[in-house]
């Protein structure tokens, strides 16, 4: 019986790809299939994963025209066999010793939703976040809501640590999964998100549905910063995205019946999108419009909704500082003497 099928998206990562596979082919946990889905590389990355399949019968090879990560994370999930599900983007690593714990735990517990800690990798070096005060195995509905609230925004955590709340609350990359649970409830990756949020979302409709989750304060995860992450550069298409983001959540609020119990850490989830929005989009050296173009843009897009209600009504206390601002921005229509301090 195969106990977890590891899903990673590949697309142009033959510097990192070697590492990444090989952190789950030498898992304790033997009982695994490691799904790579080679969306359309350019590169030696569909060279490289061919060769591990060749070595490995664990390992298996999706070869797909380029779709995005959404996508090939829903041909992954469609190709996964195993007991339980967890994800892996290709320029990152499994931590040694990690799957065997996830699936302990999910052994011990039943839970549908086992959680652990992640490392940041910054130039090989590793930053442990820390995701809750405490392990815990909770059915408790209210507690799992605060959950889905840290995942919106992190500030919302209801289990805070003593290091703040953590990067990655949203991560799908942390967290194993029954894949009963993703099938029975139809649970995927939403392409019109273009791999922004698409991973968040996933996880509040994975806590949604869950009976049960659990949570080992262990770090499981190397999460690298990669520079040119596609999270930190010009997006033309940033007022679509963001467009589409927050149907989502609308879609996610209509769907659980959230009856506002969310709409807090929505507000500070969309005064988040402004903020990122600014480096992006707004003052990028990449953008041909000029200033007064852009900051008329900016205005116009703050009246509307669901800018205008979340500037209004965010709570600013667990926001950051260019956070903070954004929303003052938004509030007021006073920008230009911030306009620069986004760059």
């Amino acid at each position: 019986m195969i106990k977890v099928s590891v899903i990673v998206p590949v697309y142009d990562a033959e510097k990192y790809i070697s590492e990444c596979i090989e952190s789950f082919t030498g898992q304790s946990l033997a009982d695994i299939e490691v799904i790579l889905v080679d969306d359309g590389s350019t590169d030696a990355s569909g060279g490289i994963c061919d060769r591990y399949a060749s070595e490995d019968s664990r390992v298996k090879v999706i070869h797909k025209a380029n779709g995005g990560v959404s996508a090939a994370r829903n041909d992954g999930l469609r190709a996964a066999a195993g007991e339980y599900v967890i994800f892996c983007d290709s320029d990152d690593f499994m931590e040694q010793g990690a799957l065997a714990a996830l699936y302990g735990k999910a052994e011990e517990t039943d839970s549908d939703v086992i959680i652990g800690d992640v490392y940041r990798v910054i130039d090989g070096e590793k930053k442990r976040t820390v995701f809750y005060a405490e392990e815990f195995v909770t059915a408790d509905r209210d507690f799992i809501d605060g959950l889905i609230s840290a995942d919106i925004y992190r500030a919302y955590c209801p289990l805070m640590p003593e290091s703040g709340p953590a990067f990655g609350y949203g991560g799908p990359w942390n967290k194993l999964v029954k894949r009963s649970l993703l099938i029975r409830n139809g649970i995927n990756f939403d392409p019109r998100l273009k791999g922004i949020f698409d991973d968040i979302i996933y996880t509040a409709y994975i806590l949604a549905a869950a009976k049960s989750v659990a949570y080992i304060s262990l770090p499981v995860y190397g999460y690298r910063i990669v520079s040119d992450s596609m999270t930190r550069s010009y997006r033309p298409d940033t007022i679509e995205i963001n467009a589409a983001i927050f149907t989502c959540w609308q879609e996610f609020f209509d769907k659980v019946d959230a009856c506002g119990k969310f709409d807090k850490p929505f507000y500070a989830c969309v005064v988040r999108r402004i903020a990122e929005s600014m480096p992006l989009y707004f003052v990028n050296s990449k953008n041909e419009k000029n200033k007064k173009q852009l900051q008329l843009e900016f205005k116009n897009m703050v009246r509307n909704e669901p800018y205008r209600t979340a500037v209004r009504n965010v709570e600013t206390l667990g926001l950051t500082k260019k956070q903070q601002l954004a929303a003052f921005m938004g509030r007021t229509g006073i920008i230009r003497p911030f306009w620069g301090l986004f760059r």
